[in-house]
């Protein structure tokens, strides 16, 4: 790692608050055990996860320093096609953000069709949904100082 300090920003949807509160725990550690003393945490909490790339967007034009972005959320499959509507904008946004930025920004947003389905994704093992997005944010991080 190249850097005295990475400034990584965690955009936390927290409509489901227990699930979000699991996410930014799991993922706060993972960075830290990754990046150490050089780590800059910034978490973003914010209530649904179509607002997400907003406030993507929004921190990728305010700051000046930002070396990644790490997205957590749960979405829940209900009776009507929002569900779908909403995962395939959030993911597209956000893969447009990151072009567009040349920032790394990963997704450690849930996708499922019930509640019960989530445990196995945000209690912190190796299926961890936001560990998986730090882990990618690292990945793509010292990559890209290597090219």
């Amino acid at each position: 790692m190249k850097k005295n300090k990475y400034y990584i920003y965690l955009v936390a949807s927290s409509y489901y608050k227990d699930i979000a509160k699991r996410q930014i725990k799991f993922a706060s550690e993972r960075l830290n055990k990754l990046f150490g003393s050089k780590l800059v945490l910034k978490v973003v909490d914010i209530e649904g996860s179509l607002e997400v790339p907003f406030i993507a967007n929004y921190i990728l034009k305010k700051f000046k320093k930002v070396d990644g972005i790490i997205t957590t959320g749960c979405l829940i499959k209900g009776e009507t096609n929002h569900f779908d509507n909403i995962s395939k904008i959030v993911a597209e946004q956000l893969t447009i953000l990151s072009v567009k930025f040349n920032t790394p920004i990963t997704s450690g947003i849930v996708s499922a069709s019930s509640k019960k389905q989530i445990l196995p994704r945000t209690n912190g093992g190796k299926k961890d949904r936001a560990v998986e997005a730090v882990d990618a944010i690292y990945k793509l991080i010292v990559s890209a100082e290597m090219i």
